[in-house]
């Protein structure tokens, strides 16, 4: 694989990936939920989590996530919940609010794939979904490989310095496209 067809994979998937969440967002319009409390409840779907937990998970800063977590219990869509076992943890917790919303949610994005997908034939529709299962897959293995080699940034940064390098001895105008 080249490296023209490395970056058009990943503009796909950024654009898909845009689509989607601009959809999910139109859904979920008449809620008044912001895209980071979309996010913020995202996380906490996966089981309790503390305000720390959910920074780490969402790429957002503690205080961020204080502020969305404020607004979400105000309005009922989560609860905080001191730990029996250390009280200066607190675990944010869906609601039955958020609960119902979550079961109205899977239903819309099975609907909304449906939609989607209703003009590809069977085997379009199996020939994406071997696709993203190949590429879940290989991201898999790239990410046991990094952790195992507990390379992480250090190879991409690497990887970037080879790229230059690379770009610079192939064309003496790499450096300028680059500035550009």
């Amino acid at each position: 694989m080249n490296g023209a067809q490395a970056e058009q994979i990943s503009q796909a998937l950024r654009k898909v990936t845009r689509l989607y969440n601009s959809a999910i967002v139109e859904m979920v319009k008449d809620l008044e939920l912001t895209k980071p409390q979309l996010i913020t409840l995202g996380q906490i779907y996966r089981g309790p989590k503390t305000i720390g937990q959910i920074s780490e998970g969402t790429f957002l800063s503690y205080s961020t996530v204080s502020g969305i977590i404020d607004r979400l219990e105000r309005d009922g869509w989560v609860e905080r919940v001191r730990d029996t076992s250390d009280r200066r943890v607190t675990w944010i917790r869906t609601t039955v609010k958020s609960e119902q919303f979550k079961s109205l949610f899977h239903s819309y994005e099975q609907k909304l794939f449906g939609d989607v997908l209703r003009e590809l034939s069977d085997d379009q529709v199996n020939g994406v979904l071997q696709s993203l299962q190949l590429l879940m897959e290989q991201f898999q293995a790239h990410l046991d490989h990094t952790a195992s080699q507990g390379s992480g940034t250090n190879s991409i940064k690497s990887s970037s310095r080879e790229s230059q390098t690379d770009e610079a001895s192939i064309s003496p105008d790499a450096s300028k496209s680059r500035e550009a």
